[in-house]
């Protein structure tokens, strides 16, 4: 399908707001709207309010685009940096005075004057993601090489629900362990994909163990003791785009609120919420409703408005956890695959090989 985007915008007041935005945004793209700083000594120049620019976008009546107001171009960026959607291309663009708070925003010089300074100037990416390249891989391999000579055993372990924040907080129930999380394809290769290329006895297993959302630790703790470090520790977070809805969210008819104490929302909230698919209504500074709305119906699939609404709402229905996968034994070669235990269900205490083992890992 078409690539969908996320716009950061800013614009001076007086432009055509609807006009700009209607050569930009397609069905499907979300729209932040941020303001930007007032230039010094420069009166005359003002940023357009986020909440008229939200109203624009509502004005080109574009299916399932999600708009949302910022009170500083700083919180967006920090969204961006945290808090990425997967699939959507991020774009700021507008105003050049915001294009200059943005390297303000992210401590970076344009146009350094000293050749020596513009040669060291750093390149920010903004949702962290950036290739490596070759060298950037070997390095990764090396470090990957050199814990295997260090640790007694290689972990693998999948993620539901992958968050930076809670992963921090598995690594240090890991404690001194390591813990490695990039390219499935760069760590196989460093471990070896096949008996051949294997640094040691039955390590390609563990390299074909290294599918979809996973991750390697290598550490000296007992076995018990890394199972418990990965049980120990589950959050619930909220759900993106394609998750699967836990239950349903109904909204009330009346005044929209959220939370348990049912917070009120702020009445610059409501071009958001309505852009979002929301059929809300501003009236006397609150934020209403005619009728009940259905956000999402157990098992629904959910779509980005939907995410972004339950994101508003306060409801989190996704969980980050940690499951452990297989693991690998350095002194004694032994290869153990939990995920063929649990699928087997009783079947035995696991996959268990050794030197002396032929069978493939299922």
């Amino acid at each position: 399908g078409a690539l969908q985007v996320r716009w950061v915008v800013g614009f001076s007041r007086g432009k055509d707001v609807a006009a700009l935005l209607a050569r930009l945004v397609q069905a499907g793209d979300v729209v932040w709207a941020v303001p930007f700083a007032q230039p010094q000594e420069m009166p005359w120049i003002s940023c357009e309010q986020p909440e008229a620019i939200a109203e624009a976008v509502q004005k080109l009546g574009m299916d399932g685009v999600a708009v949302e107001v910022f009170g500083a171009l700083g919180e967006a960026v920090d969204r961006l940096a945290g808090d990425q959607l997967d699939g959507y291309l991020n774009v700021i663009c507008g105003s050049l005075y915001l294009v200059s708070d943005v390297y303000r925003v992210l401590q970076v010089e344009p146009f350094p004057a000293d050749p020596e300074l513009a040669k060291r100037t750093k390149v920010v990416s903004l949702t962290k993601i950036k290739s490596k390249g070759k060298v950037g891989r070997r390095e990764i391999m090396v470090k990957v090489t050199d814990a295997i000579d260090t640790y007694d055993y290689v972990w693998v372990f999948s993620v539901e629900n992958m968050r930076n924040q809670y992963l921090k907080q598995v690594r240090r129930n890991l404690g001194t362990s390591q813990i490695f999380m990039g390219s499935n394809k760069v760590m196989a290769k460093a471990l070896g994909n096949d008996e051949e290329s294997e640094l040691k006895p039955n390590l390609h297993k563990i390299s074909e163990a290294l599918s979809g959302e996973v991750g390697l630790v290598c550490t000296n703790m007992d076995v018990e003791e890394t199972k418990r470090a990965f049980s120990e520790f589950s959050a619930k977070s909220y759900a993106r785009a394609g998750n699967i809805a836990e239950y349903q969210v109904v909204v009330k008819a009346g005044e929209v609120v959220r939370g348990v104490d049912e917070e009120p929302f702020p009445n610059n909230m409501e071009p958001t919420l309505r852009g979002l698919g929301m059929p809300t209504v501003l009236k006397q500074g609150k934020i209403l409703l005619d009728n009940d709305y259905v956000v999402c119906e157990e098992g629904d699939k959910l779509t980005a408005n939907q995410a972004h609404l339950l994101k508003h709402l306060w409801e989190q229905m996704a969980t980050f956890t940690v499951k452990p996968v297989a693991y690998w034994h350095k002194s004694s070669g032994e290869f153990v695959n939990l995920k063929a235990s649990s699928d087997k269900e009783g079947e035995g205490k696991g996959e268990s090989e050794s030197d002396e083992s032929d069978d493939d890992m299922e």
